[in-house]
């Protein structure tokens, strides 16, 4: 009986977490395999030399955004979206993490489509599940996406500046064999590996449009949130206006910046049990809580039912909360 009774108890919430999984692994799924949304007839087209012959790989400036709303209802239903976004000021933000994350996402759709996957998945768990479950599995789809675009973002950011003294050896070697600085950046750009390549990319193509180097690297700099890029700016800047060795200074520079990566590596190496004892403390309550809730459910449906029990729950929340950021503050050194 007893086995009984938890085997009706478990399946609910089994169910509803593998809908909510289901549903995120699908979305990232498209995201990832939506490729180029050129027509057929132009990708046929392109192996016999019709069209410009570059590739979106090849032009920097190419649009790379991919259109996910086809129909005229989905396309208002995203503007909407968009139109309000941009009133409360979020979707700057949105388009800047999604450039940085490499996403070739419209910033109005990634929004709507997030926003109706949580509507979705909250809905389905109401009518199939229990409210409880239902609002787990809603903040578990609220959670996810975002946390894989900002775990993506990050990736790529750091993936950018571990390359950077590489990149700025490269460039000061090319100098040295008499390439000019713009010279020795184009030749950087295609020996490189993405993400610097694309970034050196459309800085390089800024410049053949007029625009000066130094401010196409600053605002590269700026996009990818790399303060190393910022001194290695200023430095050519520096150099432009009193002169001396380019190729020594950013040698100095690209030494100044594996000190620090090394520094950093020491760093967390050093503070990844306290990072670790943060996430623990972050995540251990509400796990526990949905797991004694598939157990015994009738211990949890008290905490729910009296005045002093969602007060406890509060209580809890609020001082785990704290607790992980806490930590994560303590842990969190800037070299």
């Amino acid at each position: 009986m007893t086995a009984l009774v938890l085997g009706s108890s478990v399946v609910p919430v089994a169910i509803g977490i593998v809908m909510a999984l289901a549903t995120m692994v699908l979305v990232f799924a498209f995201l990832m395999l939506s490729g180029d949304n050129r027509t057929r007839l132009e990708k046929r087209l392109t192996g016999f030399g019709v069209g410009d012959g570059t590739s979106d790989e090849d032009d920097p400036f190419a649009p790379r955004e991919q259109q996910l709303a086809e129909t005229r209802v989905l396309q208002d239903l995203v503007g909407v979206t968009g139109r309000l976004a941009d009133r409360v000021g979020l979707l700057n933000r949105v388009e800047e993490k999604l450039e940085q994350a490499d996403l070739p996402l419209r910033p109005p759709e990634a929004l709507f489509f997030y926003l109706a996957g949580v509507v979705i998945i909250f809905l389905g768990g109401l009518l199939l599940l229990s409210p409880p479950v239902a609002l787990v599995l809603t903040v578990l789809a609220a959670i996810g996406p975002a946390a894989w675009l900002e775990l993506r973002r990050v990736r790529r950011l750091r993936k950018f500046e571990m390359q950077l003294p590489d990149v700025l050896n490269l460039l000061a070697g090319s100098m040295r064999a008499g390439f000019s600085f713009a010279q020795g950046l184009e030749a950087v750009a295609e020996e490189a590996t993405e993400p610097s390549a694309r970034e050196l990319q459309r800085v390089f193509a800024e410049s053949r449009l007029g625009r000066p180097i130094e401010d196409a690297m600053e605002d590269s700099a700026n996009r990818m949130h790399s303060v190393d890029l910022l001194w290695a700016v200023m430095a050519i800047r520096i150099q432009r206006e009193v002169g001396g060795n380019l190729a020594e200074i950013l040698d100095t520079v690209a030494q100044t910046m594996t000190q620090r990566e090394r520094l950093r590596h020491e760093i967390l190496a050093l503070t990844a049990e306290g990072r670790l004892s943060a996430w623990i403390l972050g995540i251990f309550p509400p796990t526990f809580g949905l797991i004694l809730y598939a157990v015994q459910p009738d211990y949890m449906k008290a905490l729910f039912e009296h005045t002093i029990g969602i007060v406890a729950l509060g209580v809890s929340a609020v001082m785990a909360i704290f607790g992980f950021f806490w930590l994560r503050k303590v842990m969190t050194i800037e070299v």
